[in-house]
């Protein structure tokens, strides 16, 4: 017979998955997420090795992306590698199977922190005197945070960074916690190690997470140093635990990806020459003077942006404001674990507030915390309200499937429609593209304004019958920076106003809300940051020549 803990926690785990699961298959099976549609194109070109020292082989390894195509490769391989063996296993190792079976494993790995988060606070509950209901509070407050559930939804390597460094993070506490009620520690510091290394090798910006388990390691090590009874034991077992923690990292990360490598010399740790080129093509995409697409929404973003969006969307106001509040009852605590914690959090908020790019995803990681904090409250049943709204997103289909069926039952056979470049073109292929023979012609919108590019732009709108913006990752960007953007931003203030010569026909939207529940309350988020809408809910507007 469950006690009611037991059932509360199942509650709460129940709850967890739900939200990371259900309306899995949100894009109808289209590849709308750009990042995902990537890493599953790799997944899908990629084979496994037939032996490890093939694997590790930078060169030959059949499991390296650059050997299979994709020389600009910037992630890790770890949750590629964990994805392919389990669709091998499973038969999902195709186009269209890689990526929903991706989807549920990175479900999955964030649901497993809601368990994290609960067995680390009843790790320190009694040692910060802290109420028993802490730890079923910081789940449930993980459980219904709106940027892991939607982050879930996607096969991209931000759950697996974040599972993994929570897990080392967990077993650097529990080190800490036990090291004098245990005689054999080695093993926390072990796992801490490696699971760090499994972060790193899903993603490298995880090593920001180092420093806080590094403090954490090295607090337990003096610990563990005075704990022991001669002076021989105490320096063999802080050398061990220290070199151990290190081994395992290592180790971990080279297995786990080890193409961040010039060699397959284990012993050699150099990194490879192409993934830090690759890094730096990455970084020179900040350059003022650069016109890479994804690029243009950060040039008008302050330093305020990215928590402004963890407050409004990422948890939402009252979640946001009860964190604080529950940061506040524990920093009276005055625990040298919890300070430390924070000095981190705060250190890495103003770090990443002063990046180019200021993306919530990046985050991820102080959610985490928040969702820690997040007690001595009676209105936690309130919060809830927004991960309800935001999941309506997912019971209904996504808004470009829904234009591309309308623009089948509603344009003309051989219209002339216009889509934008690094946008995903509509009418998406949901039927046998004979029935609609269009004419589909691309904007390059993003081009520098100069007369050559407004002579092109201005002779495929002569031609056109339709213009069709399937969400605002192109206006939403550029008309933040008119300096940049001059002529184009007066076109898209002409569009929107109806007064280019096209007219605004048709709108397609999925915003968060509660109408599924019977409310009749929509939370419009346009001005969300732009990853936020355009994968799985973006605003889709045709417009039609007058």
């Amino acid at each position: 017979m469950l006690n009611k803990n037991k059932l509360l926690l199942l509650c709460i785990l129940f709850i967890g998955i739900f939200f990371r699961l259900y309306g899995n298959n949100w894009d109808q099976g289209w590849h709308l997420h750009p990042d995902e549609r990537f890493l599953t194109m790799v997944g899908i070109d990629i084979k496994l090795p037939t032996s490890l020292p093939q694997y590790l082989d930078q060169t030959t390894s059949p499991f390296n992306p650059v050997n299979k195509g994709h020389e600009f490769y910037v992630y890790g391989t770890f949750p590629v590698l964990l994805n392919k063996i389990i669709a091998q296993y499973m038969g999902n190792d195709t186009y269209d199977l890689f990526n929903l079976q991706g989807r549920v494993i990175s479900g999955i790995a964030d649901f497993l922190i809601v368990l994290i988060i609960f067995k680390i606070l009843e790790l320190i509950e009694k040692k910060l005197k802290l109420a028993s209901s802490i730890k079923y509070l910081g789940a449930f407050f993980y459980a219904i945070a709106v940027l892991p559930i939607q982050l879930s939804h996607y096969f991209t390597v931000d759950t697996f960074l974040n599972l993994f460094c929570w897990l080392s993070f967990y077993y650097s506490i529990r080190f800490n916690v036990l090291t004098f009620k245990r005689s054999n520690v080695i093993t926390d510091i072990c796992l801490s190690g490696l699971f760090l290394g499994l972060a790193v090798a899903s993603k490298i910006s995880a090593i920001y997470m180092a420093p806080l388990i590094g403090v954490f390691i090295a607090v337990g090590l003096l610990r563990l140093y005075y704990q022991k009874s001669t002076h021989r034991n105490k320096t063999i077992s802080v050398i061990l635990s220290g070199v151990s923690f290190f081994v395992f990292f290592y180790l971990a990360l080279r297995l786990g990806s080890p193409y961040y490598f010039e060699t397959n010399n284990i012993l050699d740790p150099s990194l490879s020459n192409i993934f830090m080129n690759n890094i730096g093509t990455l970084k020179s995409f900040e350059k003022p003077l650069g016109y890479f697409p994804p690029a243009i929404q950060w040039f008008s973003k302050s330093y305020d942006f990215p928590i402004k969006n963890i407050i409004f969307f990422g948890v939402g106001p009252l979640y946001f404001l009860i964190s604080c509040f529950g940061a506040f009852l524990l920093a009276k605590k005055k625990n040298m674990y919890v300070l430390l914690s924070m000095i981190w959090i705060l250190s890495f908020l103003i770090y990443q507030s002063f990046q180019f790019a200021k993306t919530m995803r990046y985050l991820i990681l102080k959610v985490s915390f928040l969702a820690r904090k997040a007690i001595w409250t009676l209105l936690f049943l309130l919060v809830i309200f927004w991960p309800l709204a935001f999941m309506s997103i997912y019971t209904k289909e996504q808004s470009r499937v829904t234009a591309s069926e309308w623009i089948y039952g509603n344009i003309p056979s051989r219209s002339t429609i216009l889509t934008e470049y690094w946008d995903d073109p509509l009418p998406l292929m949901i039927q046998d593209p004979r029935s609609r023979n269009y004419v589909g012609k691309e904007v390059h919108i993003f081009d520098p304004d100069s007369q050559e590019k407004w002579s092109e732009v201005n002779s495929l709108l002569d031609s056109a019958d339709y213009y069709i913006m399937s969400s605002n990752r192109a206006w939403g960007s550029i008309m933040e920076v008119p300096q940049r953007y001059p002529t184009t931003s007066q076109f898209y203030k002409s569009m929107l106003k109806n007064e280019k010569g096209f007219t605004l026909i048709k709108e397609f939207s999925s915003y968060p809300s509660l109408r599924y529940l019977g409310i009749p309350i929509d939370f419009p988020d346009q001005w969300a940051e732009e990853a936020f809408t355009v994968y799985d809910h973006p605003l889709v507007m045709i417009f039609k020549k007058n």
